[in-house]
């Protein structure tokens, strides 16, 4: 009842005249656009040079047994982590760039006969290597890339 929400609802509400619908619905967004001022959702702010992240809020308005879970990605140091090698994407894509410059240099050797009869087609690995390199990125846009964000206005 003390609430300030309510109080200016209730003035308002004197004023607007209390049984239209159109006031009573601009009456409401004019209160939520209140709400937001006095009330702001909770802020976040990330300093990369520091890597810290910032939780702007009330820390005694948040009850106790509440968690606060954090969707994050990091970039990650080879260094420290090295088993950031053994990741299945990546050697496929790193296979197919060496097969690709594999090809390139290997397109002035093309149709050269070596002995046991195999002819060298530097062209054809050069052109499978960049249908390779084709498929793992669109596979990589589709399966790990975060959709765009649409922004409207």
């Amino acid at each position: 009842m003390f609430n300030i929400k309510y109080q200016i609802f209730l003035n308002d509400l004197y004023y607007y005249g209390a049984l239209d619908l159109l006031n009573y619905a601009m009456v409401k967004t004019y209160l939520e656009d209140i709400s937001r001022i006095i009330t702001p959702d909770v802020q976040l702010r990330f300093n990369k040079k520091q890597h810290r992240l910032y939780l702007d809020i009330d820390w005694n308005q948040v009850p106790q047994n509440q968690y606060i879970i954090i969707d994050c990605y990091r970039i990650v140091n080879p260094g420290d982590f090295p088993k950031i090698y053994n990741d299945f994407w990546l050697k496929k894509y790193l296979t197919a760039l060496i097969k690709r410059q594999w090809g390139q240099n290997m397109i002035k050797f093309n149709n050269v006969q070596l002995p046991g009869g195999i002819t060298l087609n530097g062209r054809q690995l050069y052109d499978d290597a960049e249908r390779e390199i084709e498929e793992i990125e669109a596979s990589l846009k589709s399966e790990y890339e975060l959709p765009p964000l649409d922004m409207i206005g």
